[in-house]
């Protein structure tokens, strides 16, 4: 598989960002979604930029893909653990923190559906991934166990009709579900991203 990545200017609010991305490759899309840059994870980094309450937060960035969201949070001044199952992912996202001229607390190999992480954190970060149905038992149990009690949950996703399952399991866990739209510009497309803030 030969994937070919683009350094590329994105504006996250009035910062302007560098960040390298694939826009083509050769070989299975599947195999590759983790080098793309999504609307989800625009809308998030967004979302995260306006907001003050991030600093000095512990925050844990789920499947980073190219590390947008996390350097938005560590540019607002949390303390970021960039993972993803993926360790093409990983080198991608630590690149991008470099090329931003900041640093993640954290960068490490993380399945969602079985963390093996003893730590717990403030704030989960997550764009673009509930696209598998039969993965959210196991997410939502992953979720309640990495989310220290008074934590927070900020999902980005572009309207999936799966994501309704979801986020109903997660209100019949005892979360509060807060929706917040952006509407992003990509690729010369304009997307409706939802941005959730689960309590």
């Amino acid at each position: 598989m030969d994937v070919r990545f683009d350094e590329r200017e994105v504006r996250i609010r009035d910062r302007k960002l560098r960040l390298a991305y694939a826009r083509e490759f050769s070989g299975a899309a599947d195999d590759c979604y983790w080098a793309s840059l999504w609307p989800s994870s625009v809308a998030l980094a967004r979302h995260v930029a306006g907001r003050e309450d991030v600093e000095g937060l512990e925050v844990l960035e789920l499947g980073c893909g190219c590390g947008l969201a996390g350097i938005a949070a560590g540019m607002r001044g949390a303390r970021v653990t960039v993972t993803d199952v993926r360790e093409e992912a990983l080198e991608l996202a630590e690149a991008n923190w470099e090329r931003n001229g900041v640093e993640p607390a954290a960068v490490e190999a993380l399945d969602w559906c079985a963390p093996d992480v003893a730590r717990d954190y403030d704030l989960i970060l997550g764009a673009d991934v509930l696209y598998d149905a039969k993965t959210f038992p196991d997410l939502v149990r992953s979720l309640t166990a990495l989310l220290r009690e008074e934590g927070a949950l900020w999902i980005a996703e572009p309207g999936r009709p799966q994501a309704h399952e979801f986020f109903g399991r997660m209100l019949r866990a005892g979360f509060r579900v807060d929706p917040d739209h952006h509407e992003v510009e990509l690729h010369g497309e304009r997307f409706e991203i939802c941005v959730s803030e689960l309590r």
